[in-house]
């Protein structure tokens, strides 16, 4: 769970927990890939994807998109950074 609210939170604070999450999801992919069996591997990429997401439409609710997919009007493209 996140330490503070993400409604408080500095742009560059989200946007390093969502690079956190989005490098830790990346590397525990990488292992799945060789170890699929292991519970302990996936319930930790679970939870860092859990955490990336909220982090990274807490980002966009208050900064713009992070991803194609954040975007569903002109004013996703024209929040200013």
């Amino acid at each position: 769970m996140p330490e503070q609210s993400l409604d408080t939170m500095e742009r560059d604070d989200l946007l390093c927990c969502v690079r956190r999450h989005s490098f830790m999801m990346t590397d525990l992919a990488l292992y799945l890939d060789s170890h699929p069996t292991d519970s302990d591997a996936l319930a930790k990429f679970i939870e860092h994807r859990d955490l990336y997401q909220q982090y990274a439409d807490a980002f966009a609710a208050r900064f713009g998109a992070l991803r194609k997919d954040q975007v569903s009007t002109a004013e996703g493209w024209l929040k200013k950074q």
